[in-house]
């Protein structure tokens, strides 16, 4: 309250036009709903893969168990393209244009490739997949920082004992009403291999789709278990 002398010599008693204690309540709840509202896509698409258990539901399988903490290694991995259109497209790199014509990989039965239900099919045509194939074509690894509830990234995976994944980072779609992302899952056995600690145990593949008010629900999983 402030005090305020009249002309009459007595003291006026007025309210405050901004109540203090209120104040510093509300700019805490603003400066959350502030970084939460001003994320980027792609922070948003990591925040929601990886705070989500049921993504890697994969893990229960073999006698093992989804770890209550998922680690994710700080480096990101480049993209098998072909997962969006298994032909070339322009703006490959002649060992690019090597691999696709000695690697026999056809729809029908290539495991990792996204279109084959028409769930997918419908919902992307034959020209975004083109798209997203050149888009994802010279993708390189970049690094990493996440920390959220139950997830983090870390630097090596020499110490992880069990399960760590490798991610790519988001891919969208033209229009942007689709991300992809795919990890793959390491389980490390303590012993170093040819690509890194421990064994391929699986990977997973993720689409999420954009809704009217701007959030994103995932719209299709692709689980495989590498035996």
């Amino acid at each position: 309250m402030f005090k305020i002398l009249t002309n009459s010599g007595k003291q006026k008693v007025r309210q405050p036009l901004i109540h203090f204690g209120k104040l510093l309540l509300t700019i805490p709840i603003f400066l959350l709903f502030y970084e939460c509202s001003s994320s980027t896509p792609t922070e948003e698409i990591y925040r929601l893969t990886f705070s989500d258990s049921t993504n890697f539901k994969v893990m229960n399988h073999l006698g093992h168990s989804r770890p209550e903490d998922i680690v994710i290694l700080d480096t990101t991995q480049g993209w098998n393209y072909t997962i969006f259109w298994n032909k070339p497209v322009g703006g490959e790199s002649p060992e690019q244009l090597e691999i696709d014509t000695t690697t026999e990989q056809h729809e029908s039965y290539d495991p990792d490739y996204l279109f084959r239900d028409s769930l997918m099919i419908n919902a992307i045509d034959s020209i975004e997949r083109k798209a997203l194939r050149r888009r994802t074509l010279n993708v390189g690894p970049k690094r990493l920082n996440l920390q959220g509830l139950h997830y983090k990234t870390i630097p090596y995976a020499k110490d992880v004992k069990g399960f760590y994944i490798i991610t790519t980072e988001p891919a969208f779609s033209s229009d942007g009403r689709y991300a992809f992302i795919v990890w793959e899952i390491y389980f490390n056995d303590g012993v170093k291999y040819i690509y890194g600690w421990g064994e391929v145990f699986g990977y997973t593949t993720l689409v999420y789709q954009k809704q009217a008010d701007d959030s994103w629900k995932k719209f299709k999983q692709i689980d495989h278990l590498i035996l």
